[in-house]
């Protein structure tokens, strides 16, 4: 699932609301320790010991009881279950049916047990930075700082952020997660753990989820893991105080960008906004559609038209087209966070005369070729594709030369004899506008850098679709530069 589906599927929580959501990395400390093991034994213990008494010369099952320390009972069960399996046997030519001793076999795998070693060996594994705790990851893929800073994503601390110390972890928890290369289980016994030879900070990719509370001033943030929400890692990041510690909290207070937006925007546009219970409504169906489409779709692509998963899939994808409908009549209402990108593919794909854009900057990662290819497009067709940034500083200038540069291969074109990118105030407000039909004002910056390298904010943004208000809205933001250059 992508951040975004991630955020529709786990976007409603009682008495909260989304206000961000983003990727993230959880850390995972991955610890080599030097440890004492042995080959696990085949034998019970208890059987074992029963063996090693006859080899002794004991041969009654009461005085056996008696070294051992045991209960009878325990003993005569022992035996039973060795004279089955043949490792031991009652003593022929005796006339008392309580005598045993050992067989061949058992003599052999006495033998076995006796040699074994203890050796040192180089264990990995796995400890989870948030809850503390060792975890096996077989199959699950983890990546370093660096890979998450290229994909923009959030490291998470952990916390405490030093690893754990070595007597702090329990022998039979790390024997359940030792790190084997084909995945199978390990099959040593590990008797002491002496030491961390090695620590490596790498993390578990996941999907953050802010919600900050419709009353008061908490934020409660949850995880997504292959888009399934972990309570464990949330509970654990909240009562360690993660998002007080990481800043979301004053991130989260000190926004005002709703205010902004408000006031370009003018009073009567909020007033405009549709009935909130009527928009969650909308999003509840749309959600549980796409929950249907991904539960039902790989079923019905086997079992053809007639079967139920089929059936299911068709009504779940009208009810989508239904909602995406009665979205799309609404003049204007409140953008949730997680549909700014759908937004921005709409303008992309089908913008007939005009198509505005303002961003703080030009993220590789975001403007990557295949939107490149999509402004090509447009401007084959005579869309006046208009790109608009504050103007580079050196450093920001020189940031990717040595890779692929977004804001090189963007100026190099141009539509109707302008060019498509131009330097313009810098802003804390980011607009689209498409032909006269769609407008979207934000806080989040299209194409540009994330605001989230220290923590998330409140994300706030309205979609216009009133042609009136669009082209107000697109007269307000064009006019200043007319008149500069008259």
């Amino acid at each position: 699932m992508s951040p975004e589906e991630v955020a529709r599927a786990h976007q409603f929580r009682e008495g909260f609301t989304l206000v961000d959501y983003g990727e993230v990395g959880l850390p995972v400390f991955r610890l080599t320790i030097e440890a004492i093991t042995t080959t696990q034994r085949s034998l019970p213990t208890i059987h074992e010991f029963v063996m090693r008494c006859l080899s002794l010369g004991e041969s009654r099952e009461e005085t056996i009881a008696r070294m051992l320390g045991l209960r009878l009972e325990v003993v005569v069960g022992a035996v039973n279950a060795l004279v089955v399996k043949g490792l031991i046997a009652r003593q022929s030519g005796s006339a008392d049916l309580q005598s045993f001793g050992l067989t061949e076999a058992g003599q052999a795998r006495l033998t076995v047990e006796s040699i074994e070693v203890p050796q040192e060996e180089m264990l990995v594994i796995d400890y989870d930075g948030i809850r503390r705790v060792p975890i096996r990851l077989a199959g699950a893929a983890v990546v370093k700082a660096a890979e998450l800073r290229s994909n923009d994503a959030l490291e998470i601390r952990p916390y405490p952020a030093e690893a754990p110390a070595v007597d702090t972890l329990a022998i039979p928890d790390i024997t359940r997660v030792v790190r084997r290369q084909r995945g199978e289980d390990f099959r040593r016994t590990v008797l002491a753990l002496k030491r961390i030879a090695r620590r490596n900070n790498v993390f578990r990719e996941a999907v953050a989820l802010v919600f900050a509370a419709d009353k008061g001033g908490e934020v409660q943030v949850a995880f997504a893991i292959d888009g399934k929400l972990s309570e464990l890692h949330e509970r654990a990041f909240a009562e360690k105080g993660g998002p007080k510690k990481m800043g979301f909290l004053k991130a989260l207070s000190e926004s005002d960008a709703k205010n902004q937006i408000d006031n370009i925007l003018s009073k009567q546009t909020a007033k405009a906004f549709p009935p909130r219970a009527d928009v969650i409504a909308l999003r509840r169906m749309q959600s549980d559609a796409e929950a249907v489409v991904r539960n039902t779709v790989a079923a019905a692509e086997r079992g053809g038209k007639g079967n139920p998963a089929s059936t299911a899939l068709a009504m779940a994808q009208q009810d989508l087209t239904k909602v995406a409908a009665m979205l799309a009549n609404y003049p204007v209402r409140p953008m949730e966070v997680y549909e700014q990108k759908d937004l921005l593919d709409e303008a992309l794909d089908g913008a007939k005369t005009r198509l505005l854009i303002t961003s703080n900057a030009l993220n590789p990662t975001l403007l990557h070729g295949g939107v490149i290819r999509q402004i090509d497009n447009l401007i084959s067709l005579d869309v006046a594709v208009r790109i608009q940034i504050p103007a580079a500083t050196r450093s920001n200038a020189d940031k990717h030369e040595v890779r692929y540069d977004a804001r090189s291969e963007l100026a190099k074109r141009s539509c109707r004899g302008a060019p498509v990118l131009m330097e313009g105030q810098k802003r804390s407000i980011y607009f689209l506008i498409k032909d006269r039909d769609l407008a979207v004002v934000t806080n989040r910056p299209f194409f540009g850098d994330p605001f989230r390298r220290s923590g998330f904010v409140f994300v706030s943004g309205t979609v216009i679709r009133n042609p009136e208000m669009v082209e107000k809205l697109y007269q307000k933001l064009t006019e200043p530069a007319v008149r500069k250059r008259g």
